[in-house]
């Protein structure tokens, strides 16, 4: 009678277990961001997008059709400083060899604009969380928040931000407010390893004004004493200073 029960217990402990192993099995697989930025000269600014219309869209579309991709977009910064980064595209897809098949395909339709840069920088990013709704070819605007997160504290950041900002940006997603959301590490790293992004990107310059208003009602809603407590929980695990804001308008974006 005991080896019996043994064998029941076992037997539903097995059927328990079942639908978490499926469900771990179907976890969606982790996107990759390939993001390539130039600075170039004024005149050559019009040029860029242009040639990027005719040359490399093209291929961005053939490869998202066939399934290679989940993401793409050009873009122009809209805040600059003088010799920094003007102008940048990204591609997106679930595996580092659809990145690099996009790669390979897209440096054979080269901008011949990006000869005259004087500054280039690619980043290869992963996003740790995702948020999207199926939209374009678009244009939009983009806006990239980075924080410099400290040594140990990339648990806390990321809680409190799920816990404090998601929400906001999954109703913002839901009402069409923003098409995309996401935060990002660096998965090749080029810089310090704490570096988080939080990006978003909206049809129209006025989504920005109402995701600003968003997270602003959802401050007030907080008494004094929760808006000082989450401040100081977020100042807690982040290196003071570093933050930085990247404010471009995208001339065409497409997202799965």
């Amino acid at each position: 009678m005991a080896k019996l029960s043994r064998f029941v217990l076992a037997v539903l402990c097995f059927a328990l277990l079942v639908p978490a192993l499926a469900q771990a099995q179907q976890a969606e697989p982790p996107v990759y961001t390939f993001v390539a930025e130039w600075a170039l000269p004024r005149d050559k600014w019009d040029q860029f997008t242009a040639e990027w219309e005719k040359n490399s869209k093209p291929t961005l579309e053939r490869l998202s059709a066939n399934g290679t991709l989940v993401g793409w977009g050009a873009f122009a910064e809209v805040v600059h400083q003088d010799g920094e980064i003007t102008h940048g595209t990204w591609w997106a897809a679930t595996s580092i060899a659809g990145i690099e098949r996009a790669r390979t395909e897209l440096i054979k339709q080269a901008n011949p604009t990006i000869a005259a840069a004087t500054k280039h920088h690619d980043y290869l990013l992963r996003s740790l969380i995702r948020g999207t709704r199926a939209t374009g070819p678009a244009s939009g605007y983009l806006w990239v928040s980075s924080s410099m997160v400290q040594p140990g504290k990339g648990q806390d950041w990321r809680a409190h931000w799920e816990k404090y900002s998601k929400q906001v940006y999954d109703q913002l997603l839901k009402d069409g407010t923003i098409t995309y959301y996401a935060v990002e590490v660096e998965q090749v790293h080029t810089q310090a390893s704490g570096l988080r992004f939080v990006v978003y990107i909206t049809p129209s310059a006025d989504g920005i004004d109402k995701v600003n208003a968003a997270f602003q009602a959802a401050n007030q809603k907080r008494s004094e004493e929760e808006r000082r407590a989450i401040g100081s929980a977020f100042a807690d695990t982040v290196v003071p200073g570093a933050h930085r804001d990247f404010f471009a308008w995208i001339a065409s974006y497409w997202t799965k």
